[in-house]
């Protein structure tokens, strides 16, 4: 049971395309951007061109197809029942019922947000991904650093808050670790995960996460005390090792965004009601 294969949020792959090679802050408003189109996408022909952008993306970075969509598969049993959800709670008074069955009617408009809902969820999790696959955390944090510094001057401690952003996108492989180690170390004691009902294999996993959070704990306060022993006090008087710099790959990056934006812009206003 690895599950730290089917981890890539927080994951950072080297490599040497133009896209590793982009601003740290170009990256982080792009996928603001993207991520910002997807609130407002409710047609199938915007997510299609989104999907064309978005592979895109991930060929000219160079990441493998299959590992940046392994990440998706701890989410598909959330994904199913929120779809589920949507489908049979979701309606509205001139929605099309499909099926009755004891109290949940399923209708078209049912069917089409729970579709909406599960592409819009699968996409910003690959919008995200994609984002830290081909940024380090340094650059990560040095651009959002740079991005938030003007909220300085209205009280907001922007380097604390980034700080603990990042410390809490390290702690999901971490955690996803230390769970891989704990069900292991539980198999060789003989339990077996995969056998009994529902509820069976439910009672089996609160010797699991006990310990996990017992450990979760502990990590947090060894960081703390690390941080004190190295008179961490926040932003205050720090420096940058290196200066952030845009260059015309930037701007061509840019550009190429700007233009995708008023597409789908203009995709989103021109699209015809699904329903």
């Amino acid at each position: 049971m690895e599950l730290t294969r089917n981890i890539t949020l927080g994951v950072y792959l080297p490599g040497e395309t133009a896209i590793h090679r982009l601003d740290p802050r170009t990256k982080i408003i792009a996928a603001t951007m993207l991520i910002t189109l997807l609130l407002f996408i409710k047609s199938y022909e915007a997510y299609g061109f989104f999907l064309i952008f978005t592979a895109g993306i991930i060929v000219f970075a160079g990441i493998p197809l299959s590992y940046a969509l392994c990440g998706l598969k701890p989410m598909l049993p959330v994904l199913l029942l929120m779809w589920i959800f949507q489908f049979f709670l979701y309606s509205t008074p001139d929605a099309n019922i499909l099926f009755s069955w004891w109290i949940f009617t399923a209708t078209d408009a049912g069917l089409h947000m729970g579709n909406i809902i599960t592409l819009r969820v699968l996409f910003l999790f690959t919008v995200t991904t994609i984002l830290t696959l081909t940024t380090s955390i340094v650059n990560l944090t040095d651009g959002l650093e740079s991005l938030l510094k003007p909220l300085r001057k209205i009280g907001l401690p922007s380097q604390e808050l980034v700080m603990t952003m990042i410390i809490a996108l390290r702690f999901v492989l971490i955690l996803a670790e230390e769970l891989d180690k704990i069900i292991k170390a539980q198999m060789a004691r003989g339990v077996a995960f995969d056998r009994g009902s529902f509820i069976q294999k439910t009672r089996k996993l609160f010797p699991v996460f006990l310990p996990l959070f017992i450990n979760a704990f502990k990590r947090a306060e060894e960081l703390i005390v690390a941080m004190e022993a190295r008179s961490y006090s926040g932003g205050k008087g720090r420096t940058k090792m290196k200066t952030l710099h845009m260059g015309r790959v930037d701007l061509g990056a840019g550009l190429i965004m700007l233009l995708f934006t008023i597409l789908m812009i203009y995709i989103i206003i021109s699209a015809a009601p699904q329903i």
